[in-house]
């Protein structure tokens, strides 16, 4: 074992984690053993007079612990030993009779933070990659070293419960802020910051302010914080995601227990929440994610400039995207008194960076002041990547690429960033066919990580690592899928707000199919999400898909006469609801264009429009639109919100059972139409008695 470094000068001694072979810290078992050996060394060495913990690794303090760890724990009674175990070595620190100093340049997450906590002193650098969290709730479980017992004592209940509650991310001014931390100072200083701090230590001239709440310390009072805290997950986090309810027990549980006492319903509610389906499918989405944010080959011929056309609500989001990321982007106008409104739009998208510090107004100011914009097909000679993000019009969008094509240099990559149309018709009039390919992003580009890339099948391999390569750096996670009308994931899609609108024509109600898919797990219901992105663009794609795949997409009547009638959603205040007011209510002159009222069951609501789903996506793998039923599941995720606790579409899909699928949609084929018709990869997967993650011999040729 040779991951943590000890060494002693004078008074003084350091521990140092540099894990190796790793990248990063992480506090794996082994380690914690490791680390157990060394604090015996030092509690044995009456010469030390003060401990410093930390890191070797480049803006890495500790990253967490070993998710993998975690994935291949059996049952219950493992995991609660191995935490009794990790919680007695994180005690040993906390107990020695000699001041702790966690010095932190870099992430401080999960396990690495609750190691910082049973330090006595935590001090901290401004670096941009000094960040602190909980992640934990992200994966189906909770702190479970000790996190929810040391950080509300420290932070107070308010604060803590906002870390461990939702896994977000704070910088060092705010960690100083609600008093995570003691000390923090620039980078470069640390040499200096240190060897003053340890000098406030020897002379106890640390002050720390107790950032308990006035309103936690009373038992009434609190009760109120408890029941406040819950009333907000309600409405926030779906019922069947259990792991932040949990984790508000414990704290709520744990409260006026010794740490000891604490520790042990921590680790025994942790130890449940760890061996979980849910836990299980999200530590799976967890390791595809960093494996798709890997999946490039690093080159110096990176795309620095990019040219936007086209400056919609769509095309303003990639034009933030690539400011923020990019060295060049210039913006193709129509007309040059729209430049002003345009930049300003931009800027509000920078707002949430400004707000959580993410970013100063300086820094703002000097990404928009980079941006340039031109009326005519001009000084697009040395740019890398054209983008096309106009109207859903074919031979507008061909119309564009020539001009491109006749301006731009030979290797210029030219994309699309259309919904629906098919990406080989697209090239089909282009010079330099391999140079071509659709990057559909995900509305609201600056919140969806989701992009889907078209290759066509002329598109060179060097082309398509290139973007990838840009995305990834952007913060995006791109999958490639095959071209067909919708791609892979609006295609999908589409059936699901299709066949509720089909739902909603035969007497069901607005409301009602919104509730249950909403509790379902999707994060918005049916209609709330149609009214979003907006019903003219809805109907435009479903008409595409309907010239496509014909009588399988056939379009809702409701949705066709929501279309006529310029019920467009949000963007006019009247859709399937009406937003004209503060209060969000039904659009009541939808009901003049359904049929009576009949009683549709909840389980055939949900039934329909999850079913369809997954048979759509069954049809995906068939045509070889994607090859892989984990990336597909991801896709979903990640471009529509399905509920990640229950591992995406397919994954669900093998939890309800093939057998059970055909036959629910053998049945309603019968009693509605031919949308339903079973795929043949179903079929067969029911036939040799196979699911999506066992029978891929079926789809993949």
């Amino acid at each position: 074992m040779n991951n943590i470094n000890l060494t002693v000068t004078n008074d003084i001694a350091t521990l140092e984690f540099d894990l190796q072979n790793e990248k990063v810290n992480k506090l794996s078992f082994e380690v914690l053993n490791e680390l157990n050996l060394k604090l015996d060394e030092i509690s044995s060495n009456s010469n030390i007079k003060i401990l410093i913990i930390k890191s070797l690794k480049e803006n890495i303090f500790i990253a967490g612990a070993d998710i993998n760890e975690i994935k291949e724990f059996k049952n219950k009674e493992e995991v609660y030993n191995a935490l009794l175990e990790g919680d007695a070595i994180l005690n040993k620190i906390e107990n020695l009779n000699i001041p702790t100093i966690a010095y932190i340049n870099g992430a401080c997450m999960g396990g690495g933070l609750e190691l910082a906590l049973a330090c006595k002193y935590r001090i901290a650098t401004t670096n941009k990659s000094t960040k602190f969290a909980f992640p934990e709730i992200k994966l189906g479980f909770f702190p479970g070293l000790g996190g929810t017992q040391r950080a509300p004592k420290l932070v107070g209940l308010i604060s803590a419960m906002d870390l461990i509650l939702t896994g977000k991310t704070i910088d060092s001014l705010k960690a100083y802020k609600i008093g995570l931390i003691d000390e923090c100072f620039d980078e470069g200083q640390e040499k200096s910051k240190i060897n003053a701090f340890i000098s406030k230590v020897k002379e106890h001239k640390v002050l720390r302010k107790d950032r308990k709440s006035f309103l936690e310390k009373f038992s009434f009072t609190r009760e109120l914080i408890f029941k406040k805290a819950l009333q907000n997950l309600q409405q926030k986090v779906n019922k069947d995601f259990k792991a932040p309810y949990k984790a508000l027990e414990v704290l709520k549980n744990t409260y006026n227990l010794s740490l000891n006492e604490g520790l042990k319903i921590e680790a025994s509610t942790f130890s449940q929440l760890a061996i979980t389906k849910e836990s299980k499918y999200l530590i799976e989405l967890f390791f595809l994610s960093e494996k798709i944010k890997k999946d490039y080959i690093k080159t110096k011929e990176e795309i620095n400039s990019v040219v936007i056309i086209g400056s919609g609500v769509m095309g303003k989001g990639i034009i933030w995207l690539f400011s923020k990321y990019l060295k060049e982007v210039r913006i193709k106008l129509r007309s040059l008194e729209n430049a002003s409104t345009i930049i300003s739009d931009v800027a509000k998208l920078y707002d949430f960076f400004i707000k959580t510090r993410k970013m100063t107004k300086a820094q703002v100011d000097l990404k928009l002041s980079s941006l340039s914009y031109t009326q005519n097909y001009e000084g697009l000679q040395n740019i890398d990547l054209a983008l096309e993000a106009i109207v859903e019009e074919e031979e507008e969008k061909i119309k564009t690429y020539k001009q491109l094509e006749k301006v731009m240099k030979k290797e210029a990559i030219i994309a699309s960033n259309t919904s629906s149309i098919s990406i080989e018709k697209l090239a089909s009039s282009l010079n330099n066919k391999e140079n071509f390919m659709g990057i559909h992003f995900f509305n609201p580009v600056n919140k969806m990580p989701l992009v889907e890339i078209i290759p066509t099948k002329y598109t060179k391999e060097e082309n398509i690592n290139k973007v990838k390569q840009t995305l990834i750096k952007a913060g995006k996670m791109p999958i490639v899928v095959g071209d067909c009308a919708g791609f892979l994931v609006n295609r999908i899609l589409l059936p699901y707000l299709n066949e509720a609108g089909f739902i909603l024509g035969e007497g069901s109600n607005i409301t009602t199919i919104d509730r249950v898919l909403k509790d379902f797990g999707m994060p918005m219901g049916p209609f709330s999400l149609a009214d979003t992105v907006g019903i003219d663009i809805g109907f435009h794609v479903a008409t595409i898909l309907n010239e496509s795949y014909g009588e399988r997409m056939a379009i809702a009547p409701i949705l066709e006469k929501m279309y006529e009638k310029k019920y467009l959603g949000v963007k006019n205040k009247k859709g399937f609801y009406d937003y004209s007011n503060k209060k969000i209510v039904e659009n009541k002159e939808v009901y003049n264009y359904t049929k009576d009222t009949r009683i549709i069951t909840e389980e055939e609501i949900r039934n329909r429009c999850i079913y369809i789903m997954i048979n759509e996506a069954s049809l995906c793998l068939e045509e070889g639109i994607v090859k892989d039923a984990d990336i597909l599941d991801f896709a979903m995720v990640a471009g529509t919100g399905f509920p990640p606790y229950k591992g995406g579409l397919l994954k669900y899909a093998n939890e309800i059972g093939i057998k059970k699928i055909v036959k629910e949609l053998n049945r309603l084929e019968y009693l509605y139409d031919k949308r339903f018709k079973v795929s043949n990869l179903l079929l067969k997967l029911n036939e040799a008695k196979l699911d999506f993650s066992t029978g891929e011999e079926l789809w993949k040729h």
